[in-house]
């Protein structure tokens, strides 16, 4: 019995530990910054050349974009520097529009995630625990609840990794439309790619020369969040599976009594619990194990029945 304690109270603590993960995942995204907090990057190089390619060319200039949640870090042929997305010289409006939803869907994944950890320290809530079955929280709080909100975040995230993917690449493209760069950045952009164009200046010609993908961010939200998730859903199906009318509340088990003739103790094999002590009495003990009832065989008295116990 002792064993399956242990058992229960290591699995709660796994499944603690593995709820947090998709919380602490989301925070490091939305607040990190540097390499970890990188959307999406892109470089670009413009060759000005009176020549037929950019090998005969000469390398005019070259940028690189790092794409954060509200800024963009920009280093070109004026330095390094970061413009938010919503400053107009950024030209990003539908970039800043895509950013902003990508944040916002991290919210919620991480209000699900919040969700999912709430219920397992809410089980062990004396105040829950003495909840009566039908109650709204102890539905809440069920196996049933708790897959159906690690099963919300799965979705989320999901919907959010593919967002990402057509969402990202069709602000820059909308944003690009109508400018000098709208031939690199086409309706044809994925998240990984490279394209090349001829543009006419003032003077000659330029070709202009973009290769774009994923930043760490996206991956490490989407790694971070889904694989824990489906673990404590599929944690959850497990409850569902051992007792589809599963609740969780620390209903004691039913009694079990054992007599020990030679140390003349009844006690509670579940517990451990010494129900009655006869030590240093001289009778002649019977104890029907089936009826958990002890007699003085000598003058038929009983001496213990679980009824008058619970009578008690």
């Amino acid at each position: 019995m002792h064993q399956i304690s242990y058992d229960m109270s290591t699995q709660s603590t796994v499944d603690k530990v593995v709820s947090g993960i998709p919380l602490l995942v989301s925070i490091l995204v939305l607040f990190g910054g540097g390499v970890l907090g990188t959307w999406f990057l892109v470089e670009e190089n413009v060759y000005y050349f009176a020549y037929e390619s950019s090998e005969s060319g000469f390398l005019d200039g070259r940028s690189t974009y790092d794409y954060f949640l509200t800024e963009m870090s920009v280093t070109d042929t004026n330095g390094e520097y970061d413009i938010s997305y919503a400053e107009q010289n950024c030209n990003c409006e539908n970039r800043d529009g895509v950013f902003f939803n990508i944040k916002l869907l991290i919210y919620l994944v991480s209000l699900s995630s919040i969700l999912g950890l709430g219920i397992l320290f809410a089980r062990e809530a004396p105040a829950v625990r003495d909840l009566d079955l039908d109650n709204p929280v102890k539905k809440i709080i069920s196996p049933m609840g708790r897959f159906s909100v690690h099963v919300s975040t799965v979705v989320l995230i999901i919907f959010l990794a593919g967002y990402i993917a057509f969402g990202i690449p069709g602000a820059i493209e909308a944003d690009y439309e109508g400018t000098l760069k709208e031939c690199l950045y086409d309706s044809s952009m994925t998240i990984v790619g490279s394209q090349d164009c001829f543009v006419d200046t003032v003077n000659d010609q330029a070709e202009l020369h973009s290769n774009w993908s994923l930043g760490l961010a996206p991956f490490i939200l989407v790694i971070g969040v889904l694989i824990p998730s489906i673990f404590s859903a599929s944690s959850a199906f497990d409850e569902m599976n051992i007792d589809p009318n599963a609740s969780y509340s620390d209903a004691p088990s039913e009694p079990e009594y054992f007599f020990d003739p030679d140390g003349q103790i009844l006690f509670d094999i579940n517990t451990g619990e010494v129900v009655a002590s006869f030590v240093g009495e001289k009778r002649d003990f019977f104890y029907d194990e089936d009826a958990m009832i002890l007699f003085d065989e000598g003058s038929g008295e009983i001496l213990f029945s679980p009824d008058v116990k619970d009578n008690q």
